[in-house]
């Protein structure tokens, strides 16, 4: 949810580590630093805010490390932003400021609030939710560490560490379904009541693990733009443009593991999905290399499948035109 800057009349910049946070206040009425745990954070910062309503708390996602403050935060009633990190460090160069540590992380946090637009709060979620990110997480994790295990396996010349590679491949492997059989079970539990599964699950090519994913880690579908949704996950082509130079479009940043899961989807919509299909098959056709056709293909579904989301509209092959 993107807010309105003027509802804000205080904001409060956290840097977030495993066991403490530093803070910078507006107002200089919280301690420089407290310990990251559920008590101290209601003890020592929320009792110090007197208008949760009109406080801006910013933040960096940290990879887990936040979750106990932003889940603070939610209970009491105070808007939090979990802020890209690659985009506070750019807007700290762009002021000037190079030089790094906690305290210095937490004022540019807070300048980053007060400053910047178009920031997004982050939007609180049921224990069920909690549950399914944290099992998406999982997946990812193991998904990770087997493809390190056969990379290690590949390396490796001698037998007994192969072997050990192998029985470590096994166990990930195993406890790989068992994650994959949860997330099905959490996916149709929610596709009885929750529209955007319906709608996600209704496209050919969009299986549980893309479903599960545009669930936990894209929340912003159905929300943006065109546009936004493309840049959001990564799949939007970056001009390169001087003078009268035209350089090559590219890709770039976004969310890898949307990204990642969004590639699988593709490719198995240009076997199965006849408009996704159809439209690979058309620039292949034209010359465009099959790898520039793909992309092309996964920001096409993506695109679709945000326009489905927003419309709360399930999979009608008929009413979706190769203009999309």
């Amino acid at each position: 949810m993107i807010f309105e800057k003027s509802n804000y009349r205080r904001y409060i910049g956290i840097d977030v580590s495993k066991a403490v946070l530093a803070i910078d206040d507006a107002c200089g009425a919280i301690s420089k630093s407290v310990a990251n745990d559920e008590n101290t954070i209601e003890e020592q910062l929320l009792s110090q805010i007197d208008d949760p309503e009109g406080t801006l708390v910013v933040c960096e996602a940290t990879g887990g490390y936040e979750r106990k403050l932003v889940a603070a935060m939610h209970a009491a009633g105070v808007p939090i932003v979990v802020a890209n990190p690659r985009q506070v460090r750019d807007f700290a160069s762009g002021q000037g400021i190079l030089e790094k540590s906690d305290p210095i992380d937490a004022s540019v946090l807070r300048c980053f609030g007060e400053d910047v637009r178009n920031l997004k709060l982050a939007t609180p979620k049921s224990d069920e939710q909690e549950s399914h990110s944290a099992m998406a997480r999982r997946r990812k994790q193991l998904v990770d560490m087997i493809n390190q295990e056969k990379n290690r396996l590949a390396q490796t010349a001698d037998a007994d560490v192969a072997e050990l590679i192998k029985e470590h491949l096994q166990t990930l492997k195993k406890q790989l379904k068992r994650v994959d059989q949860e997330i099905a079970k959490m996916v149709a539990r929610q596709a009885k009541s929750n529209r955007k599964v319906q709608v996600l699950q209704s496209v050919p090519g969009v299986g549980k693990v893309t479903t599960s994913t545009m669930i936990c880690d894209l929340p912003e579908l159905g929300k943006l733009s065109r546009g936004e949704i493309s840049k959001l996950v990564g799949v939007a082509p970056m001009m390169r443009d001087s003078g009268r130079h035209k350089g090559k479009r590219t890709i770039l940043g976004g969310r890898g593991h949307v990204r990642h899961v969004l590639y699988m989807a593709a490719l198995v919509a240009t076997r199965c999905n006849p408009v996704i299909k159809a439209f690979y098959q058309r620039l292949v056709a034209k010359g465009k290399e099959k790898k520039v056709a793909l992309v092309a293909s996964m920001r096409k579904l993506l695109t679709i499948l945000n326009d489905m989301v927003r419309n709360e509209e399930c999979w009608r092959h008929a009413n979706l035109s190769e203009s999309k």
